[in-house]
């Protein structure tokens, strides 16, 4: 029985994986210029995740630490990715109109269609 216990001692690292809880938050910040807001729903989504790694490594779960450790790489990525594409379409929008003056044209022509 000596030698199970020092195997399951080898058998799970002494130091947590990395939460990238920076990450997370980044992919949230920039998850605010995506179409609809969704990047920010997965970066919101990344954040409870960082807060997890800890917890179930202290908890003795290095599997379940290291899956979330992923799910948040991952969900931080897609929101970063969204965050980019809805800047691009910004940008794409804004030259498409002639600038902010034209952009803005637009705007007005569609507040008056509504009757605002």
């Amino acid at each position: 029985m000596e030698n199970q216990e020092q195997f399951s001692a080898f058998d799970t690292p002494s130091t947590p994986p990395e939460n990238n809880m920076t990450l997370a938050i980044v992919g949230t910040v920039l998850g605010l210029c995506s179409p609809c807001c969704i990047g920010l729903i997965t970066g919101i989504i990344a954040i409870v995740f960082a807060t997890q790694v800890n917890t179930k490594f202290n908890a003795g779960d290095y599997a379940g630490a290291v899956s979330s450790a992923k799910n948040v790489k991952t969900l931080s990525y897609i929101s970063i990715g969204l965050g980019v594409l809805g800047i691009i379409i910004t940008i794409v929008q804004l030259i498409a109109y002639g600038g902010v003056g034209g952009y803005m044209e637009m705007i007005e022509a569609y507040q008056r269609e509504m009757g605002l």
